[in-house]
């Protein structure tokens, strides 16, 4: 419903007919400009994306994500009404590749000052938010070292300096299936989320801003779920060194005490033949 937009495709160096539909599609509307990028992963198509824009908003839809019509319409008048916000965003519903909702892969939302609770848990995902282009001129843009976990790094950063909104209705959807860059390989997720954590913590303003209890017990919950899913993928040595943090952060993380054990043994026992 909202038309005063335009549109940037960056095909983040695709091998199939991708560019040649963006050529199609642009060619027959002015609103839609491509960008052909080498493969350098979603943060650093995301930044060249915003380096190439006109407009002052920006709104983010990856390749397996949905808006509903309204959502620019309805995000844009909040905004309008909420001038001392420059960032709203709404829930996602997940569904499934034939477009049915499931249920249970949901979080709550909040709005305010939301450092604490994005600590703790993700729960803006990017294509449901719009914010001004002076958050990236002032938080920096999305960190390309990270394969994973690029929009909780960067709403972390944001939440340290902005107010973030929220439309409490649900205005886009995502796919929900296994090929998806966090599930296809967990355990490199895991470890790239309890890294991002712990660099957010000791080195972005995480510790000026939450409770360091709080904190070391989140640091101490997510290293062990590194520790242990490496220690299923029998990788003993880097399991052990994600569980000694665990058990650093919070000696009361009574679970990581036998994983640990285990992976101590496992690297003392030959390997399986």
């Amino acid at each position: 419903t909202y038309q005063d937009f335009e549109v940037i495709v960056v095909d983040d160096g695709s091998a199939d007919e991708t560019w040649s539909v963006v050529e199609s599609l642009a060619a027959g509307w002015p609103k839609l400009r491509g960008i052909r990028a080498d493969h350098k992963g979603l943060a650093a198509a995301r930044n060249r994306g915003i380096e190439a824009m006109r407009g002052q908003w920006i709104a983010l839809l990856d390749a397996d994500d949905l808006w509903l019509p309204e959502k620019l319409q309805r995000c844009m008048d909040y905004l309008a009404a909420n001038g001392d916000l420059s960032v709203v965003y709404t829930p996602m519903t997940p569904i499934r590749l034939d477009g049915t909702p499931m249920r249970g892969h949901s979080k709550p939302c909040r709005s305010g000052r939301l450092t604490r609770e994005l600590f703790k848990s993700i729960f803006i995902h990017d294509p449901a938010a719009v914010f001004h282009k002076r958050v990236i001129d002032t938080c920096g843009p999305f960190d390309e070292s990270l394969p994973v976990c690029v929009g909780h790094e960067f709403w972390l950063r944001v939440s340290t300096r902005f107010e973030i909104g929220l439309i409490d209705e649900p205005l886009a959807m995502r796919r929900w299936h296994e090929k998806s860059l966090t599930r296809s390989d967990r355990a490199r997720a895991r470890c790239v989320k309890a890294a991002m954590l712990e660099r957010f913590y000791f080195e972005r303003g995480g510790r000026e801003l939450l409770d360091r209890g709080e904190a070391l017990r989140r640091l101490s919950k997510v290293s062990y779920a590194a520790g242990k899913i490496l220690l299923k993928r029998r990788r003993p040595a880097e399991a052990r060194g994600y569980l000694t943090k665990a058990i650093r952060y919070n000696r009361a993380n009574l679970k990581a005490y036998p994983l640990y054990l285990a992976a101590i043994l496992a690297r003392l026992l030959p390997p399986r033949r």
